[in-house]
């Protein structure tokens, strides 16, 4: 049976996980065709903020008690409800990775004061952010169904969920089981990160298809204007 022992993420696959998608970052990046430019850079950058207020200030604030967290995650859905609009807008390669570092940044400057890092730097990069730039580069730019011709809100669903799933595992085994152990020295255990995993994935699928919906809407009504 699969264990974490002593409940931490073991190193190996920390460590297999980061080289193995730093060289996709790198593959889907030089493959891209449609390049960002200045002002992709500016919203990417003003997102980014955008996101870590919304996380860490609007999302924060709103106190839920012990069961009900982290079924329902207000932090965690403002996050990926504010970064999908900003992909959606921008739809190029380099766009959740650039805005998830700016979030990172700036969450640091208004929340944690940088004890961690370039840790979560790297996790936020290459896990939120590449993922939702493989999903711009395996659907050419037309995430979350803009720029399709048919079944766009079919498109939004499916992509937003699956995004929600695989984010869904970001905080148990990276950020609980691996970076924030080292960060503030404790010991996690394999029955929380398990416990995580479980009350993440239903509400991250749900507010994945959600924001993609209305990525979807946000985003045509934003480049029209540009």
């Amino acid at each position: 049976m699969f264990s974490l022992e002593p409940g931490i993420t073991p190193l190996p696959i920390v460590v297999g996980y980061f080289i193995v998608v730093t060289i996709v970052a790198f593959f889907v990046i030089k493959r891209s065709k449609n390049r960002m430019k200045l002002m992709d850079y500016v919203i990417a950058a003003i997102g980014g903020a955008i996101i870590s207020f919304a996380d860490h200030v609007i999302g924060d604030a709103i106190f839920l008690p012990s069961p009900i967290y982290p079924f329902i995650n207000p932090p965690v859905w403002f996050r990926i409800l504010v970064f999908f609009i900003v992909v959606g807008v921008i739809r190029k390669v380099g766009a959740g990775m650039l805005s998830m570092g700016v979030f990172d940044i700036v969450s640091d400057l208004l929340h944690f004061g940088f004890s961690g890092e370039p840790l979560w730097l790297i996790e936020d990069i290459l896990t939120y952010g590449l993922m939702a730039d493989i999903t711009i580069y395996v659907t050419q730019g037309r995430i979350f169904g803009i720029g399709e011709k048919n079944m766009q809100p079919l498109f939004a669903i499916f992509e937003g969920g699956v995004l929600g799933f695989v984010l869904s595992f970001v905080h148990p085994f990276f950020t609980y089981g691996f970076i924030a152990p080292i960060v503030f020295g404790f010991v996690p255990s394999q029955a929380r990160i398990e416990f995580l995993l479980i009350s993440y994935i239903p509400g991250d699928v749900v507010i994945g298809a959600i924001s993609a919906l209305i990525a979807n809407r946000i985003a045509r009504v934003v480049r029209s204007g540009i």
